[in-house]
């Protein structure tokens, strides 16, 4: 049960910081299964470059191994953060009924009332490139979902979250103005809507650093953007969006897959 102390911090800055959310296990079992990922890729690539050693990786998968990974080429990353965002481990995390309940009680709902999780991914920030994947301060109100009431998490899977691997950053008590004005980067179509730096100018924006364990969750509207990785680290993050179902505008989003019998036939033949 969260204080009323924590609900009021929530009210009046938009976010709350919980600590001690994820126990050990579930971080090791979800460290474990991505420097598994890893080591299966380094595998691969090195089947295409004899030069990759996979003894020189040992012990280091997680920050040197998948950094070698980006170097290669960027699609081994790429397939690993497409396929944990499905494993047990991380489904563990992201799917943990306490941040549904903590979810409903910030927002004055039922205790037992559903979320529909959406969006929930592993986030994969590595140094090689800073600015590369991240995006100015926005607001995800801009969505796929039209008129969805949503909350959102954020939290480091196996580094702690500092100013120097990229953490998040927000806007105090920006979520109060609702809606900022916004502009539409030309030619973006990734992120899409960013945040004018004169609305910036209103508050003062401070880097959230967690521990690992520790859980933000924060308004859909407050003000937020990734930090930049400038250590030798590569930031692992949880990010994600729980929708409440007793709103009634919400509706699941569906998504077309483009020539899908041509794509079935296709991999039928290559049984």
């Amino acid at each position: 049960m969260l204080t009323e102390e924590q609900k009021k911090i929530f009210i009046e800055n938009g976010f709350v910081i919980l600590d001690n959310f994820f126990s050990e296990t579930e971080i090791v079992e979800f460290t474990d299964m991505v420097t598994h990922l890893i080591k299966i890729n380094l595998i691969k690539a090195a089947k295409k470059d004899p030069n990759i050693i996979i003894k020189n990786f040992e012990g280091v998968e997680l920050d040197e191994g998948i950094i070698k990974l980006e170097e290669i080429d960027h699609q081994y990353v790429a397939n690993i953060y497409d396929t944990i965002f499905q494993t047990p481990e991380f489904l563990r995390i992201t799917a943990k009924k306490e941040i549904t309940n903590c979810i409903n009680q910030l927002s004055n709902r039922k205790e037992n009332s559903p979320t529909y999780i959406d969006q929930s991914r592993c986030r994969i920030d590595s140094p090689l490139d800073p600015n590369k994947r991240t995006c100015g301060w926005h607001q995800e109100v801009f969505y796929y979902i039209a008129k969805s009431d949503f909350i959102q998490t954020w939290a480091p899977l196996i580094h702690n979250a500092t100013k120097e691997n990229g953490a998040i950053e927000i806007c105090p008590a920006s979520h109060k103005k609702g809606i900022a004005n916004q502009s539409s980067l030309e030619g973006d179509e990734l992120y899409k809507f960013i945040v004018d730096e004169n609305v910036i100018k209103e508050y003062e924006p401070e880097t959230v650093e967690l521990k690992v364990g520790q859980l933000l969750i924060f308004n859909s509207r407050l003000i937020h953007k990734s930090g930049k990785n400038t250590s030798k680290q590569v930031r692992y993050s949880l990010v994600g969006i729980n929708h409440n179902l007793d709103n009634e505008f919400f509706s699941p989003p569906k998504f077309v897959e483009v020539d899908r019998k041509e794509i079935f036939d296709k991999y039928y033949e290559n049984q």
